[in-house]
């Protein structure tokens, strides 16, 4: 799946805006897109702080020489 993104503009950010707002209806599928976006960025972000904290627990429990 490719999510075509607009450009960079004053008037897109301003778009933006008016959808967090409610101001401006989105598509019940665009709704779906953004629950999915959110659990994998959640879930990406939970992988992520497991990753470190493994690697910083390593770091810990090796005795210095």
């Amino acid at each position: 799946m490719i999510i075509r993104l607009g450009r960079l503009t004053p008037g897109y950010f301003r778009l933006l805006q008016r959808q967090v707002a409610g101001e401006v209806q989105t598509q019940p599928q665009d709704r779906m897109v953004n629950q999915v976006a959110m659990m994998l960025a959640i879930l990406g972000l939970g992988l992520s702080y497991y990753s470190a904290r493994q690697m910083t627990d390593k770091v810990q429990n090796e005795p210095a020489p």
